[in-house]
């Protein structure tokens, strides 16, 4: 059973006004238990049997395997591993159908070396580089000899489709070249000109994983390096050297006080970091509710940046993260509603779109804990209300939280499928 759009539910039993168990990617597929349809209820007549559920048959799904749009999907298949897709800013460009010869773009396109972004998307240019995307393959068999890529309801009557403004951020699997000129495909299909696009740099940054090596209490480096500090004749003096930004520091528990500043031991031998240096992340207790999730719990403190992993008492897991900026990040006890592979968000403007944003694990609507493939400043309060986190950090949070992404689902809801994993926000 292939998906035409947005809402091909899994149901756990053939009824429309049931709960779904999760989603089929729009252009994805599900193997069928049972070919022969079902007789439904609710807004849905028939159904046919999948793994773990029922899929409406509709407006929104097809058993024709062979279909245009089916096909030309398979072009826009998630890759395995962190990053599904490759990701890119807007300079301002126009989308199309199809590639366009030179002597009929009459399209403006943005400049690339534009300033930095500001107001509320101040920061989403920070990992976008100016050196140019360049082909990685052929181009797809749909645009040759003058295709077009087809929509789920055939093929589109125009060349061009629309202006994507500057700010906005793509997500595409195949660049190529056509007529002297490189392209991209958008996982929408639609063709786009790589001159009008940045490319993002993928983060490296990853948080610790905690047991026999590492163990909390840790202080994290956050936006500056931070000096190095160890006792000298008359208190405290500086060793000379520095912790880097984004690294963590294993404590020892003990403190001393020195001309009333603070300073934390540290695990390297002789050398402390004071207080106000560092952001302490500390044994948390577990909290009621935990075991509703198999004992696993998530511990979030908005103003020092911070997430932490528990399997019951026992933390696994720290990293940094981006809280609210523009939007408070809520406080609260929450337990994850649903897990999205990649989840496209907007501001509630039309100019403004964020296509794809991989891993993301929604704990109270419009919030999530997802994946920021535009920035790296961890750590740091950067978001519109969710918590970002790197790529890395996102998907090992992903993998881990409850409920598991079926294989070939895009989407499952926590209560659906027995409950999601606990989320703890506090300030």
């Amino acid at each position: 059973m292939g998906s035409l759009g947005y809402g091909t539910w899994i149901q756990p039993r053939p009824h429309s006004g049931t709960l779904p168990l999760g989603s089929i990617r729009v252009g994805g597929s599900v193997a069928l238990l049972d070919p022969a349809p079902v007789r439904g209820g609710g807004k849905c007549a028939r159904f046919v049997r999948v793994e773990r559920g029922y899929v409406c048959v509709g407006p929104r799904a097809t058993f024709d395997m062979q279909s245009p749009f089916l096909q030309a999907s398979l072009w826009t298949e998630p890759a395995p591993g962190v990053m599904p897709y490759q990701y890119a800013l807007s300079v301002g460009t126009p989308m199309f159908s199809r590639p366009v010869p030179a002597e009929k773009m009459r399209w403006k396109l943005g400049a690339r070396e534009r300033p930095r972004m500001s107001g509320a998307e101040a920061g989403h240019d920070e990992l976008a580089e100016l050196s140019p995307i360049l082909p990685n393959g052929p181009m797809p068999d749909f645009l040759k000899d003058g295709g077009k890529a087809p929509g789920p309801r055939g093929e589109p009557e125009g060349t061009f489709l629309r202006n994507f403004p500057a700010g906005n951020m793509l997500a595409f699997t195949r660049a190529f070249e056509a007529f002297g000129e490189t392209w991209v495909l958008s996982t929408d299909l639609s063709v786009v000109p790589a001159r009008g696009l940045k490319r993002f740099r993928v983060s490296e940054f990853h948080g610790v994983e905690l047991g026999s090596a590492v163990e909390l209490p840790i202080a994290w480096i956050r936006k500056r390096e931070r000096p190095k500090w160890r006792r000298g004749t008359d208190g405290f003096e500086p060793a000379g050297e520095s912790w880097q930004p984004k690294t963590h520091v294993a404590l020892t528990g003990r403190e001393e006080v020195s001309k009333k500043r603070r300073f934390l031991e540290t695990r390297e031998p002789g050398l402390f970091i004071e207080d106000g240096d560092a952001t302490r992340v500390e044994v948390h207790p577990m909290p009621r509710g935990a075991e509703k999730s198999r004992g696993k719990w998530i511990h979030v403190r908005v103003s020092l940046g911070t997430l932490t992993l528990y399997e019951g008492a026992r933390p696994i897991f720290s990293t940094l993260i981006s809280p609210g900026k523009l939007n408070p990040t809520p406080f609260g006890r929450f337990y994850i509603e649903s897990k999205h592979h990649y989840s496209s968000m907007g501001s509630g403007r039309s100019a403004f779109w964020i296509a794809d944003v991989p891993w993301t694990i929604y704990f109270k609507r419009p919030f999530a804990i997802h994946a920021t493939y535009w920035h790296e400043d961890f750590g740091q309060r950067k978001s519109g209300g969710c918590i970002n986190v790197s790529p890395l950090d996102a998907k090992r949070v992903f993998d881990w939280v409850e409920p598991p992404l079926p294989a070939g689902w895009d989407t499952v809801q926590g209560q659906g499928m027995g409950g999601g994993t606990l989320v703890v926000v506090e300030s």
